[in-house]
């Protein structure tokens, strides 16, 4: 009897420790200790870290990002073949994760807005919040579609005024 429930013991602890299941859901956030998969800054300001969940090729893992400006720059650059299974981003006031998809955000100068990189970018699980973070820092309120295109107008924006000020060449 007693080698009976051993040996069942033995065989619960051998399956509870055999977890198939994919990892899921945002990343648990170690401030001054986690590096920024873009730009390599330890993440210090949790109201502006955002992370991904990628698959490589059935492996999960988060990359997480010191700003939503760079967690932009990075899957437009290329995610090496790894695919984007979830994006969460941290609300600016509550500092709790909230899924990209969901999130309200805002755009306002950086001046207005302070963010690691100074992009002008944050995110809000209440659209409420969103707004009045808005109106109060002259920004506007987009869904996450509109902050992909945001993102992309202030690089070119960025790009054309480096292109004005380049010496000219004869």
């Amino acid at each position: 009897m007693r080698r009976r429930l051993n040996m069942m013991a033995l065989v619960t602890l051998a399956l509870t420790g055999c977890d198939d299941r994919p990892l899921s859901g945002p990343p648990e956030l170690r401030l001054g200790r986690d590096e920024c998969a873009e730009c390599g800054m330890l993440i210090d300001d949790d109201r502006s870290a955002c992370a991904v969940l990628v698959d490589d090729r059935g492996l999960r893992s988060h990359l997480l990002f010191d700003d939503l400006g760079c967690l932009l720059d990075h899957e437009r650059e290329g995610l090496d073949g790894r695919t984007v299974v979830e994006r969460f981003a941290r609300d600016y006031e509550t500092r709790a994760w909230v899924p990209a998809e969901l999130a309200h955000y805002i755009v306002a100068p950086s001046d207005e807005l302070p963010t690691p990189m100074g992009s002008g970018l944050a995110a809000f699980a209440a659209r409420d919040d969103a707004e009045r973070a808005a109106l109060a820092r002259q920004g506007r309120v987009v869904d996450l579609s509109g902050l992909i295109r945001a993102r992309l107008d202030w690089k070119e924006a960025r790009r054309a005024a480096r292109e004005r000020q380049a010496p000219k060449t004869p």
